[in-house]
This record gives structure tokens, sequence and C-alpha cells, in this order.
């Protein structure tokens, strides 16, 4: 991923809207840390897919109304992944709590059982080590570290504190962590 600086970025979103290289570039740019997001907050791989292409649609659509001196552009882009994935669930009839899929993406075609199983026994313990976190804390986790955002990203765009940011995610890992041990996983070895 090329990260350009602000001035190069800004550019660029300007002639996003005549330019399919221009829109093609910052599809590539910014895909990977929209996929993780969005993959971690619907656990669906399909489902994901489908909101990262609304997302991206959303972003080609909305350029023109994009204002650089509001937030930056990965802020901007972030809220409407949050806000897609938002009306996903609104639309959904079941009831979703937070948690990963397990993604059974080996790379060994043949994998040790013994390994398959202690893998996703380590899975389970922490999607329900994660279903006890609340949703605002799941969602500055999910940016944080399936996003790569920064605090002051994730501030501005869940409309709390920087210093905040960084308590709420503190508490939650240590809260994690607590739980996982009295799992009995050892998070450290």
């Amino acid at each position: 991923m090329i990260m350009q600086t602000h001035t190069e970025e800004i550019s660029l979103i300007s002639l996003a809207n005549n330019s399919d290289r221009a829109f093609t570039e910052i599809y590539n740019n910014y895909f990977p840390r929209i996929y993780n997001y969005v993959h971690y907050r619907v656990s669906d791989f399909h489902a994901a897919e489908d909101l990262v292409s609304q997302v991206f649609e959303k972003l080609f659509s909305r350029f023109k109304y994009y204002q650089s001196e509001k937030a930056s552009f990965s802020t901007w882009l972030f809220t409407i992944a949050r806000n897609t994935i938002i009306d996903y669930y609104r639309s959904q009839t079941r009831t979703h709590s937070t948690s990963l899929e397990i993604t059974e993406e080996l790379i060994d075609s043949e994998p040790d059982p013994c390994d398959v199983v202690a893998f996703n026994e380590t899975q389970q313990k922490l999607l329900k080590a994660l279903s006890s976190l609340t949703q605002r804390e799941c969602d500055i986790i999910a940016l944080k570290f399936w996003s790569g955002l920064s605090n002051r990203d994730i501030a501005r765009l869940t409309g709390i504190s920087e210093s905040n940011t960084g308590v709420i995610l503190f508490r939650a890992m240590r809260r994690l962590r607590i739980i996982l041990e009295s799992q009995g996983l050892n998070i450290y070895g």
C-alpha cells in the first residue's frame, strides 16, 4: 500500500471525480484496511465483500461532498464504512453479537489435527471474550487493530476524545486479557 502525503491525497481525491486511474489508486490504497475492518465487524466473508463494494460505491458517488478541512480522508472513508455496517445490521432481522467468524483458510493442505483443534479452541475463547465487550469497545478494537487507524483518527470517527479512545482501548484490552487468562489461555506464551 502506497500512502501519499496529505497534499498528494487531496490532489488525488479531487482528480478521482473525473479519473478512473485516480479512483483506482485510492481504492488500492484503502481496500485492505476497509476490508479488514468490515470483515471483522460482520464476521461473514460474503457479507463483508458485499459491504466493502457498497462502501466504495458510496465513496465514488460522494467524492464531491468530501471536505478536507472537516476530516482527513481516511476518517471520512471509515465513517462511510461504519455507517454502511450500521445500516447492514439494521436491515437484519436477527440479533447479532459482535464476533469473528472462524476462517478456515489453512495454508497447509493437511494441517496437524492437534494444531487445528488448538487453533479453533483459542479462537472460540477469543470470540467468547470479545462478545463480553460493549459495541463501542469492539468498534474501537476493530478500527485500531484490524484497520490500523491511529487513536486520533478513531477519535474523529467515533466523536470521542483521543485520550478517551486510548483509555477505552486500554481497558478493553486489559479486560480481554483477564478473561482469556481466566479461561486458561496464556497470551504471552
